[in-house]
């Protein structure tokens, strides 16, 4: 098998994974992370549904790694990485119950969830279900997007039989 070959067929499990999952992701523990400090500032970030929306950008300060694991540094490379690929982006929503905002000294904010993300392309919708982490920081009293990861979602089961697939034997 050629190696191009091999790359299409894991990329062509990572495309039918992703539209297969159907289960919600994990729900924060309650009552293990502080949930109520700076209530002005988490409202703000809790209000974030789309990183993309440029007053978020401190001077294109920011990198993002996708669920593929290319690296963005700036929103404007992001967004040539989408077009190379023929994507661009439509929306984003979280799943309910998997948003978490965690505030330290006021002025840096993580914030986890996982999020149904839907982009346009020539062949129609393309549907992602990531596990996505995003870092804030406060600068001059505003909150600017810095760092995005999101994560290919999977089931256990699917999980399992990709670990199948890719285990070698010693």
């Amino acid at each position: 098998m050629k190696l191009n070959d091999k790359a299409l067929q894991i990329l062509f499990f990572v495309f039918i994974s992703l539209k297969a999952v159907t289960s919600f992701g994990q729900v924060p523990p309650p009552g293990k992370y502080d949930t109520t400090n700076y209530p002005e500032d988490r409202a703000f970030i809790n209000s974030i549904s789309n990183i993309f929306d440029p007053s978020l950008s401190l001077n294109d300060n920011s990198i993002s790694i996708g669920a593929d694991g290319s690296i963005a540094y700036g929103l404007e490379e992001e967004f040539q990485k989408f077009a190379r690929n023929g994507m661009t982006f439509k929306s984003v929503e979280s799943v309910p119950g998997t948003e978490l905002v965690r505030i330290f000294n006021g002025q840096t904010a993580i914030k986890t969830k996982v999020a149904n993300v839907v982009f346009s392309t020539p062949e129609g919708d393309l549907h992602f279900k990531v596990i996505r982490s995003e870092t804030y920081i406060k600068d001059n009293g505003k909150w600017y997007f810095v760092l995005g990861q999101g994560t290919n979602f999977m089931t256990q089961e699917e999980f399992n039989e990709y670990k199948k697939a890719h285990t070698t034997k010693p």
